[in-house]
């Protein structure tokens, strides 16, 4: 079975409804058995808003929902709407977009997102590495996850392309989990990403998932990568769908 934890709908399609079934397609070419979407957390967005995603796929088997949120953008109103959504479980936890947004996860402005994540046990997750990535670097990472225990995160990217960073500095956080999305986007580092990976899921089996980032990135590549890392079978199959299903509580 695989699990692909982070995708977002795709830009080259005019309206919601060819997004979502561009998306299934996409699966269904790769193999793919389900798939959680990320929404955006802009109220109008190309990859869908948190109300568009929600309801595209409020009736799916194969598709979930994680809702991203802004500090800046009618945070409280949102903040309310994904009490609503988390109630009627349509949503499977929170994003926050930091270094895409310029904010600090360690910001006291973002503390209501915790304690609603915590509330509703769903996991917050985070953007990392690439530009602007001292928003949520490991550092802060780590003194947020000590700090609030109650809480889980999944740092998407694992601070590409700094992963040994990541991983040295985060190991000791047992609620911090290690989303692999878009670190297979560019080749000429996936010799060295490969062996930090394999090294580091035999260390810590239970903290790894398996994404791509598709709408920004290729499926069937991270796919690929993937397959071509020497995993035991229990660690390949707590990476490709084990970890998504405990974490997200996935049925």
């Amino acid at each position: 079975m695989i699990i692909d934890s982070h995708l977002h709908l795709p830009v080259d399609f005019h309206d919601i409804s060819s997004k979502g079934a561009a998306l299934i397609n996409e699966l269904d070419r790769n193999g793919v058995d389900r798939g959680i979407v990320i929404a955006d957390s802009e109220l109008e967005s190309v990859i869908g808003s948190v109300r568009e995603c929600a309801e595209l796929f409020k009736d799916s088997s194969i598709i979930s929902v994680i809702a991203g949120i802004s500090p800046f953008i009618s945070f409280f109103s949102q903040l309310e709407y994904c009490r609503e959504l988390l109630k009627n479980g349509h949503i499977i936890g929170l994003k926050l977009y930091t270094g895409h947004e310029h904010f600090y996860c360690t910001d006291d402005c973002v503390l209501p997102v915790y304690d609603l994540a915590a509330e509703f046990d769903v996991p917050v997750l985070f953007h990392s590495g690439w530009d602007n990535s001292g928003y949520a670097a490991p550092e802060l990472l780590r003194r947020l996850a000590e700090s609030r225990s109650n809480n889980n995160f999944v740092y998407c990217h694992c601070f590409y392309p700094e992963l040994d960073k990541c991983f040295d500095t985060l190991k000791d956080c047992g609620n911090v989990y290690f989303d692999t999305s878009s670190v297979a986007d560019n080749e000429k580092h996936l010799p060295d990403i490969g062996k930090t990976l394999e090294k580091t899921i035999s260390e810590m089996p239970e903290r790894f998932i398996f994404g791509s980032d598709f709408g920004s990135c290729s499926q069937e590549v991270h796919l690929r990568f993937a397959e071509s890392l020497r995993l035991s079978a229990k660690e390949r199959e707590l990476f490709m769908h084990g970890n998504a299903e405990r974490i997200y509580k996935l049925r």
